[in-house]
């Protein structure tokens, strides 16, 4: 549907859904044109009667919910807050991050996405303090990624947290790279190299190639770092050219 069309059909629906609040499949079109749209936030309204009448698998329903507040959180980031001094989008992100309930909060897809949109508007100090209080909770290799891109207020006591994850994750390739690059933070270089080349022995990833192609560039090895950053690229090409092609626009 192009977005005349939705329009009509969104128009359509809940008028449907007035007449008729209970009826299962007006509820299924209805959420479905929502996640169409990137409508989260009416679809996050729409979740109590989605769940109350048994519209989608409960699995399913559970999963639709986390991405619905996932997106919203990282578009309560581009809402709201306008102005000069502060950092805009932070106070939305806050409020929409506050409307979660205490077990969502938990949940590390949302955690993700709440630390990534704090990265993204500068206050990685505070998203360095949430990955390592979720972390301390459970072991996810996402955050763990995560938390290599974000500056905390102190580097070597960062370091020394994600060293702590190593005991229990020495397979993580994921985890390595975030250590190569805490240590690439404290100019710590040959135990950045040690780490980046041991994240690449268990996955050949573009940013762990890139990293130590930057590192060893810094170390005057400059054919090894013209191969990895050849390698990165090679690896990114096949990333995109596994993703299709996005549809038309219409004329």
């Amino acid at each position: 549907l192009d977005r005349g069309d939705s329009e009509g059909a969104l128009t359509t629906l809940q008028a449907m859904q007035e007449r008729h609040p209970h009826n299962p499949q007006v509820l299924r079109q209805l959420q479905r044109l929502y996640r169409q749209r990137g409508e989260w936030s009416e679809l996050i309204r729409l979740m109590p009667e989605l769940r109350k009448d048994k519209v989608l698998p409960a699995q399913e329903l559970a999963e639709l919910e986390k991405r619905a507040w996932g997106e919203n959180l990282s578009l309560a980031a581009y809402r709201g807050v306008e102005g000069e001094g502060a950092p805009a989008g932070l106070p939305a992100l806050e409020q929409a991050w506050q409307q979660l309930t205490s077990a969502q909060r938990q949940e590390p897809a949302l955690i993700l996405a709440y630390a990534e949109q704090l990265r993204r508007h500068g206050a990685d100090v505070q998203a360095e303090e949430v990955l390592r209080t979720a972390m301390k909770r459970e072991y996810n290799p996402h955050l763990a990624r995560l938390y290599g891109l974000v500056r905390g207020s102190d580097s070597g006591k960062q370091l020394q947290t994600a060293e702590g994850w190593l005991k229990n994750h020495p397979q993580d390739p994921g985890l390595l790279l975030t250590l190569g690059r805490l240590c690439l933070q404290s100019s710590l270089w040959g135990k950045a190299r040690d780490y980046l080349e041991a994240s690449l022995r268990l996955q050949r990833n573009p940013e762990a190639c890139a990293e130590l192609a930057r590192l060893l560039g810094q170390l005057g090895e400059t054919d090894r770092s013209n191969q990895l950053f050849q390698e990165g690229l090679g690896l990114l090409d096949e990333r995109l050219l596994a993703r299709p092609l996005p549809a038309l626009a219409r004329a």
